[in-house]
């Protein structure tokens, strides 16, 4: 008997299941069931893999993931005790003994100051992301207007952008009314609004559009900077895949804890919508686009 290749997407069922061997150990076994024609009938064709090896590795991967997000997790709790002490001493230095301090030694305790200030954006990204990844997180979504909290984070990140002498244009509906998480979905307007402006370089331009199909509002977030390659884009979603532009030569804000597309990728997965980029190479712009499932009536 030959049977034609089976092609996987055209399964009609596949679902996995325990057994047990002749000496009583337990495996794992995945089933593939497709309906084939056999001699001008239609018969099923079964499949059974042995996929014991596959799944216990899947499980040790589990058992370490959770692992290093406890490590995280603990390790960002306990740098939180000395933070505070530095920080608290810096300030108060600086406020009750500024009289007493020379021009150096301000400037010192002022860099201090800001040393602290980035460890503590640090660890509060570390702790979002095992948060994040303990699934443990429960939103508490309510019906909201984003386009509100888009001109709220818009206004929020001016004072940057200004600095660095760019232009903001805003082409959004008005009542982009949906269900979602506050709190949430302005870290993850702010995280792509603020490395829109960080990445672009002065003078440059960021648009923000929205618009809408059938089951989701999307939101799209460009800006006219530095870009990202075929490879980069692979890699700016993942847990540890912060693009390293120290020293490139490049005129942009490099410093940043590479931790706020996994989160903003995360947040939005959380709220049933996709989140993604396109961008045709270096030095040609990218655009960063998030959708939320619209109300259904």
């Amino acid at each position: 008997m030959r049977l034609k290749q089976v092609d996987s997407a055209e399964y009609l069922e596949n679902y996995q299941f325990r057994g047990l061997t002749k000496s009583g150990k337990i495996i794992w076994i995945e089933n593939f069931t497709k309906t084939i024609m056999f001699e001008g009938k239609p018969a099923d064709f079964v499949a059974f893999i042995d996929i014991t090896e596959r799944r216990n590795a899947q499980q040790e991967l589990i058992k370490l993931n959770q692992l290093k997000s406890e490590l995280l997790r603990r390790t960002s709790h306990e740098l939180k005790t000395p933070l505070v002490s530095i920080k608290g001493f810096s300030d108060l230095l600086l406020q009750v003994h500024r009289d007493k301090l020379d021009a150096m030694v301000i400037s010192t305790l002022n860099e201090i100051k800001q040393g602290c200030l980035r460890l503590e954006s640090l660890i509060a990204d570390i702790l979002k992301t095992a948060e994040l990844e303990s699934g443990a997180v429960q939103l508490n979504k309510t019906e909201e207007d984003l386009s509100f909290l888009l001109n709220v984070c818009v206004n929020e990140v001016k004072g940057f952008s200004t600095l660095r002498n760019h232009k903001i244009s805003l082409e959004i509906d008005e009542n982009l009314i949906t269900h979602f998480e506050k709190e949430q979905i302005h870290q993850v307007i702010s995280n792509l609004l603020t490395n829109a402006v960080k990445y672009t370089p002065p003078s440059g331009r960021i648009e923000i559009k929205s618009e809408k199909n059938d089951d989701f509002i999307i939101l799209s977030i460009t800006d006219y900077g530095i870009g990202f390659t075929e490879e980069e884009k692979t890699r700016i979603f993942k847990q540890f895949g912060k693009i390293e532009r120290y020293g490139q030569g490049l005129d942009i804000i490099a410093e940043g804890s590479g931790f706020g597309l996994f989160i903003s990728k995360k947040i939005i997965e959380l709220h049933d919508g996709q989140i993604w980029v396109e961008s045709e190479g270096r030095n040609k712009g990218s655009t960063f686009y998030f959708s939320l499932p619209i109300i259904q009536n």
